[in-house]
């Protein structure tokens, strides 16, 4: 039997911490996935990027006509370009967040598509609050067709987490939609974070339990991020048959990993390092 040093164990409680100087606001990390609106132009393409793009998409291409659309810690307002794009008949767009500076870049980019497409497309309003707290009785009105909360829940510790996922449910109409996006991270709690600008980090196990509890049920699951080749490789295998993994090896030859990573991990859910949850709110 292997016994853990003194350092070891430090080394690894130290990775269950969110890294010293990830900015914060209270319990929660405030600290912003890439513009990859901003980088993409500039010739920087990162996995996450792609990843962050693809779950735009999916929501974005997917909103109904006329539907109610809340962003839960909206952050820069990465979603609404998409929205601009592909759903401009939106009854409303509202976005929570609890960084004034957050809001004021989401501010930013609103000026810049109002003026790129001639008009404001769909009314919009940005709410500073904290969405583990009671939700603003005038922002959630009566109630959404669509939720968004994507690459945030692992921003805020456990139960505060918890928390922001009744007031979510709570403020669906019957029969709406939350768009739950985070890391998939094996292992019990305290889990190592794959990303120390996390503050906890989730898995299926424990995340679904949660999700029925708030009154969700799970409609689908689609892979965000890939992990190792060699395990896309055997969960390729293993759901669609040796074929698959030749073509998986084959792509990886003519495809860039930063795009081939969230391809490939939207068949493999189980086997994904970060998960996209498609939930409903019975009717």
């Amino acid at each position: 039997m292997t016994i853990a040093t003194s350092r070891e164990t430090d080394n690894l409680h130290a990775r269950t911490l969110t890294r010293p100087g990830t900015p914060m606001i209270g319990p929660y990390s405030v600290n912003q996935m890439d513009d990859l609106y901003t980088a993409i132009p500039a010739g920087e393409v990162k996995a996450s990027g792609i990843m962050n793009l693809a779950q735009r998409l999916y929501v974005a291409e997917r909103v109904q006509q006329g539907a109610r659309l809340v962003d839960i810690c909206c952050g820069r307002g990465l979603q609404l370009p998409t929205l601009y794009r592909y759903a401009p008949g939106l009854q409303q767009y509202v976005g929570l967040d609890v960084a004034a500076a957050n809001l004021a870049e989401a501010t930013d980019r609103i000026a810049r598509l109002d003026d790129h497409y001639g008009a404001r497309l769909f009314p919009i309003e940005l709410v500073e609050c904290d969405v583990a707290a009671p939700w603003p009785a005038e922002a959630v009105g009566d109630g959404f067709d669509v939720a968004v909360y994507t690459s945030a829940l692992e921003h805020l510790p456990r139960e505060l987490a918890v928390a922001s996922l009744r007031h979510a449910a709570a403020a669906l109409r019957p029969g709406g939609v939350l768009y739950l996006s985070t890391p998939e991270t094996p292992g019990l709690p305290p889990r190592p974070l794959q990303y120390r600008v996390h503050v906890y980090e989730w898995n299926s196990a424990e995340l679904e339990p949660v999700l029925a509890e708030c009154g969700l049920v799970v409609e689908e699951k689609v892979g965000q991020l890939s992990p190792p080749a060699d395990q896309v490789a055997a969960a390729l295998a293993e759901r669609f048959g040796d074929g698959a993994r030749q073509w998986y090896q084959r792509l990886r030859e003519t495809v860039s990993p930063a795009l081939l990573d969230t391809v490939a991990a939207a068949a493999i859910p189980d086997a994904a390092m970060e998960v996209m949850y498609v939930c409903r709110r019975p009717a």
